[in-house]
């Protein structure tokens, strides 16, 4: 794969309805959009892919009943994921308790990104993450974002993998 293919085929961008329905087809055109671009050695893991872009779309669709943006872009080392919605409050990943049954989306996004944020737009704000290739594991390799220890990531890693499994 060539960086000139993949410029061609990126930024991509498209707009999501204020459904709940229309997460699911959204987070699989966006996983369809980055098999295709055949990434190889340098591609993030598909379903954290789509684990997360469902987060952050859930949370446009949920907190602003309102439709969003999804754009998908190449770093050049990372695919990047950002959604832009009309909620002009900030983000913040906190940690649920474990009987609550929602507030886990920034918490996933936290422990599985490379690298996150949000930040402010005339209308709205933007949130996004990036997911760095498969075998570059951001918590066990050191490069995560400054707020991460690698202790702290591989519990919270474990404590992830816990609420999802069985």
């Amino acid at each position: 794969m060539t960086l000139c293919l993949t410029l061609r085929k990126l930024p991509y961008a498209f707009k999501v309805a204020a459904d709940a329905q229309a997460v699911g087809p959204a987070r699989r055109l966006v996983r369809e959009r980055v098999e295709s671009l055949d990434l190889e050695q340098q591609a993030p893991s598909l379903d954290d892919l789509e684990l997360l872009t469902a987060e952050l779309i859930t949370n446009a669709v949920v907190h602003t009943s309102a439709p969003c943006v999804v754009c998908i872009r190449w770093t050049g080392q990372r695919i990047r994921v950002e959604v832009t919605d009309t909620d002009t409050r900030d983000v913040k990943a906190t940690v649920p308790p474990t009987n609550d049954e929602h507030g886990r989306g920034l918490f996933l996004v936290d422990v599985l990104a490379a690298a996150w944020g949000s930040y402010r737009e005339p209308a709205g704000k933007t949130t996004w993450f990036e997911l760095a290739a498969d075998s570059e594991d951001p918590l066990l390799s050191g490069t995560a974002h400054p707020s991460a220890d690698c202790r702290e990531g591989q519990a919270a890693r474990g404590a992830v993998e816990a609420i999802y499994s069985g």
